[in-house]
């Protein structure tokens, strides 16, 4: 294991050799694990000087000392992402303690906080969910732990559905299908894959939303909002059929209390929030499961209203923001998402 010092002259180096401007970065701490380093700056300029410009700087760091590869994280990211997680700890351990989730679920939720403690404790470390799935992708489902799994065939919905299957959920995954401009066939090569890789039991849901995308082709509407909730409301109806009690999503912002709400009729896990996740661990996870990266933003549909009506840019642009401001996504995703926009 190399020191921090020598980390340190290894950058400035590399920083001399490809032309940047000298400089002497700090390293507040290091963490290695299967040959993965961690290296933890003390903020986000500092993390830059490590990456370089283009990543240059931590890539040629990464062949130069042949790490599998290099993480830079910034102290004053990990400062937010450790108190949503402690956050998240304690409206778990308040649910569990005032017997607020079901027995049949009981298990499930056990190793749920279990894992959440161990994500708290070392909040810096990426691989701790990566290697829980390998480990137990695999494992029987506890009884009568019957959840319904949105999954749209993107990133956030594909890890949703990996973690839960892991956590011993009976996993039912449910896809709302309201035609190939909206539900492209990448995404449900993307979702038949996934379901084949590890077991999981799914269904196709179709629904009319030909208002909905006549209104967004007409500019009438910028369609996400609408859609999600149509899309929603057609999973609902869905739990409601099979006798569930449960529902998990793949949003990653509503973290602390609003990542498990339970209300009189169901539960609903928002699991890549619950656990702080960022979109490049999501991405790390979900590509050894057969799920593809698709590029850009979004459905066939709203590319064509972004085309047709400019206007309707910002909007879009805003919830990529949101994600941005949130530490979900680092600031190079995000301009590349808005570049597609």
């Amino acid at each position: 294991m190399y020191t921090k010092e020598e980390i340190i002259e290894e950058i400035i180096t590399i920083r001399e050799e490809i032309g940047h401007d000298f400089v002497e970065p700090e390293i507040k701490d290091m963490y290695l694990n299967d040959n993965e380093l961690t290296i933890i700056a003390p903020d986000r300029p500092e993390k830059s000087i490590i990456i370089g410009k283009g990543g240059w700087v931590v890539g040629k760091l990464r062949e130069k000392l042949g790490f599998k590869s290099i993480h830079v994280i910034s102290y004053t990211d990990i400062i937010l992402k450790e108190y949503q997680l402690k956050l998240s700890v304690k409206h778990v351990h308040n649910l569990l303690n005032e017997d607020k989730i079901p027995l049949n679920y009981i298990d499930a939720f056990t190793n749920l906080y279990t894992l959440l403690k161990q994500k708290q404790e070392a909040p810096y470390n990426t691989t701790i969910i990566e290697k829980y799935i390998d480990d137990n992708i695999d494992r029987d489902c506890y009884e009568d732990s019957n959840v319904l799994v949105a999954l749209s065939g993107g990133a956030d919905s594909s890890f949703s559905t990996l973690l839960a299957k892991s956590l011993g959920f009976n996993v039912r995954a449910l896809t709302v299908d309201p035609g190939t401009i909206i539900l492209p066939k990448q995404f449900r090569n993307n979702i038949d894959n996934l379901c084949d890789k590890i077991n999981v039991e799914h269904e196709y849901v179709e629904t009319d939303m030909t208002e909905l995308i006549s209104d967004s082709l007409s500019g009438k509407i910028h369609p996400c909002g609408r859609c999600s909730k149509n899309i929603h409301k057609k999973l609902e109806e869905k739990l409601s059929e099979h006798g569930y009690d449960m529902m998990i999503f793949g949003d990653l912002l509503s973290t602390g209390s609003q990542s498990v709400v339970i209300n009189s009729e169901n539960i609903r896990i928002n699991l890549p929030a619950l656990f702080r996740m960022e979109k490049s661990e999501v991405k790390n996870i979900i590509t050894k499961y057969d799920v593809k990266k698709i590029k850009g933003y979004g459905c066939p549909l709203i590319v064509q209203v972004h085309k047709k009506y400019p206007q309707y840019r910002p909007f879009s642009i805003q919830r990529v923001l949101r994600e941005t401001r949130a530490g979900i996504l680092e600031p190079g995703e995000a301009l590349d998402l808005i570049r597609t926009i």
